[in-house]
């Protein structure tokens, strides 16, 4: 008995020196070669990991220019937001969807983030825009935070300017390239114009800039029945708001921070209008993409590839014809397009809420009314014009962001800031 324990005592002392042996082989390599090793590791172990194997690679994976690099790579996400109450008081469940292998054989990996969490209202850098809520006797108000959601680092946005109750507004986090800025815009009325705060500034104020019409008769929308959205996010760096318009959307740059029309595609039919309620736009593959349901068994798909509307590519019909459906992800060896027990779903009814792996796969959901209840997505492959059924309970309320997960961090807010903008001292 007590040779046995020692046996055992002995392969593991043996097996913890191998393991300690390959840690500092490892860590004793040149940084140059150690940062092209692990810049391509998910940053979730690096954080839970790596960075704690000794201290030369804390300090490497800490670094803002590691950061960089690594977000580069990563995997593309997408957040599930499911709304639930507890003790009457409004939260979201937050679950991660990603794809795991080729969608020949199509898995989807969902795991649990948070248990909850405040509304996210927008995801760039591996940050999330967050609407969290406060109760106070019985009292709820309303505030923005930045957050990352593996590094824990947080910042709490002051009230802007407009006092919004941030339920029917249209909000972003952004990034201006040319000052390295991260910033968020808001609006909520005309009448306030918009509203955007960088982050780390040095006085934590929003600035006020004019919204995109300056008269009434200037707004393509009815004042009783329109309220703004959150914006399309392109790349972080160029926002798109619908404005119930058949002509174009209202967009704004991070940089110059000037609003601006994109005006939408010619149809391919001669002096066919756009009609508002068919058409929809997301990113898709670093671009804006407009989307147009031509009819119940055909959707257009459009990239702008300009910054203001003027060259609009046409890449893609998605033709109910031409699809081999698949309405079980657990068996995917054959297509039922023709199954009358699995039809495919009427496209009028499909709306696009993301794009994963850089715009090859198209996520869609069943148009839902506020209360309704849907128990499916739907992914479509580009390429393979092949579209999968996958089980996933949601509602009118569910929420849908592409997220990449980063290693962004900070212990002082205005670290978000570079050091160029920081005053002296």
């Amino acid at each position: 008995m007590g040779k046995s324990r020692t046996r055992r005592q002995n392969l593991l002392k043996k097996k913890e020196k191998q393991e300690e042996e390959e840690n500092n082989s490892l860590a004793n390599l040149p940084e140059h070669i150690v940062f092209t090793i692990i810049e391509n590791v998910p940053s979730r172990y690096l954080h839970d990991t790596f960075r704690h194997v000794c201290k030369s690679w804390h300090y490497l994976i800490s670094s803002p220019e590691f950061a960089t690099k690594n977000i580069i790579q990563a995997k593309s996400e997408l957040l599930l937001q499911v709304p639930k109450t507890m003790r009457r008081r409004w939260v979201y469940k937050l679950q991660s969807l990603e794809i795991m292998d080729p969608l020949k054989s199509l898995k989807i990996k969902t795991r649990n983030i948070y248990p909850r969490i405040g509304m996210i209202r927008s995801s760039f850098n591996g940050l999330v825009l967050v609407q969290e809520y406060k109760y106070n006797l019985g009292q709820r108000s309303v505030f923005l935070q930045v957050r990352n959601l593996f590094t824990k680092c947080c910042l709490t946005l002051p009230k802007c300017p407009s006092d919004c109750s941030h339920q029917a507004c249209g909000i972003a986090l952004g990034f201006d390239p040319s000052t390295k800025e991260y910033k968020v815009v808001h609006i909520y009325a005309d009448g306030f114009g918009f509203e955007i705060f960088t982050l780390g500034c040095s006085d934590n104020s929003w600035r006020t800039i004019p919204g995109p019409f300056q008269e009434s008769y200037e707004q393509p929308y009815n004042l009783q029945t329109f309220w703004w959205r959150d914006p399309v996010s392109v790349n972080g760096r160029v926002m798109h708001w619908y404005v119930d318009s058949k002509d174009y959307v209202v967009s704004m740059n991070m940089s110059d921070e000037k609003a601006y029309k994109t005006y939408l595609p010619k149809l391919d039919e001669e002096d066919q209008e756009i009609e508002k309620d068919r058409y929809c736009f997301i990113e898709l593959g670093g671009n804006l993409s407009f989307f147009y349901k031509d009819s119940s068994t055909q959707i257009d798909v459009w990239i702008m590839k300009d910054l203001h509307g003027r060259n609009w590519v046409k890449i893609h019909s998605m033709m109910m014809e031409s699809v081999d459906y698949y309405p079980n992800s657990k068996s995917c060896s054959s297509s039922t397009s023709n199954n009358k027990f699995n039809p495919l779903p009427d496209f009028l009814k499909l709306f696009p809420v993301a794009t994963m792996r850089d715009g090859e796969v198209i996520v869609f959901k069943h148009k839902l009314s506020f209360s309704s209840i849907s128990e499916h997505l739907y992914f479509y492959d580009i390429q393979q014009m092949e579209l999968k059924k996958f089980k996933c309970k949601i509602n009118g309320q569910s929420g849908f962001i592409t997220h990449r997960s980063s290693l962004v961090h900070w212990e002082d807010e205005k670290e978000l800031l570079p050091k160029e903008l920081l005053p002296n001292g």
